[in-house]
């Protein structure tokens, strides 16, 4: 029909002509629907639009993702220490010497006894009551708790079964004008007799129990179990027995005796308080 109208109003120039303008028009529309078909379609990413230019092949989404292998740390063996391993340095610390102060020595004599029976006191005496007590007799005594000096010394003549307050009466009774007659007596008293320091000295002179008063510094001069006699004052003297145990870093021996406030184990032959007397009593018993 249109080929018809062309014809009666030109010719085939016209209608050729028209039939291009028809192509051209044509060509136009399918561009522009299939423009319009491409921007309605959803923006997806598609594998060549996600290819690495430094990648070999695309990225697939799809693909499972890759396993990685779990590594487990071994586990640590036991290193072998294959260092030198020195033997153990000695301890050169010096062991202190067995004595029967410090526990360590068991008693082997009668001076053994005689000390141990007076180390036995320490911590156990612990005041100095000189007040006159009535006694018992023989082997009598005041509470273990208190005493004076020469306490001490009658009490560890007793753990070798010598009960001085019974030997002291005995001779007093038969020498009386042997003793001093300082506290105005007429007579002994066995309830005091045998604790006060001139009596007692008295009566180890009187047995032969007197040794040289020599040089406290030097131990070969007092030994253990000796007992040692000092001069507090003009009224006032002291007595004590020697230890087994040395004062560290000399020569001497520690003493053993109550000199205030107890029982304690000092350094008495340091010098400082004059020695009067000095007596060894085993000289007799042990050879």
């Amino acid at each position: 029909m249109l080929l018809k109208k062309c014809k009666k109003q030109g010719g085939w120039v016209f209608t050729i002509s028209v039939l291009l303008v028809l192509v051209i028009a044509l060509a136009v529309l399918y561009i522009i629907t299939n423009n319009k078909d491409k921007k309605q379609e959803p923006l997806e990413p598609t594998p060549s639009s996600l290819k690495n230019p430094h990648l070999k092949a695309p990225i697939d989404l799809d693909a499972e993702p890759p396993t990685v292998p779990q590594t487990t740390p071994q586990e640590l063996e036991p290193e072998v220490d294959t260092l030198f391993v020195p033997d153990p340095v000695p301890d050169e610390t010096p062991k202190p010497r067995p004595t029967l102060v410090n526990g360590m020595k068991k008693p082997q004599s009668l001076i053994d006894l005689l000390i141990l029976g007076a180390v036995a006191q320490n911590g156990v005496t612990n005041s100095y009551n000189g007040a006159y007590q009535k006694l018992s007799y023989p082997n009598g005594d005041v509470d273990i708790s208190t005493g004076v000096c020469t306490d001490v010394v009658i009490r560890a003549f007793r753990s070798i079964h010598i009960d001085l307050q019974k030997e002291i009466h005995m001779d007093m009774s038969r020498h009386f004008r042997k003793y001093p007659r300082k506290w105005g007596l007429k007579s002994t008293d066995r309830n005091i007799d045998h604790r006060r320091v001139p009596n007692m000295e008295t009566y180890f002179t009187r047995k032969g129990y007197k040794v040289p008063i020599g040089s406290n510094t030097d131990i070969k001069h007092y030994l253990p179990g000796d007992l040692v006699v000092w001069r507090i004052n003009d009224n006032l003297t002291h007595i004590g027995i020697v230890t087994d145990e040395i004062v560290p870093n000399t020569s001497r021996y520690f003493i053993i005796h109550n000199p205030v406030k107890g029982v304690e184990i000092s350094d008495w032959l340091d010098g400082e308080i004059e020695i009067i007397n000095h007596f060894r009593f085993f000289d007799t018993l042990n050879p």
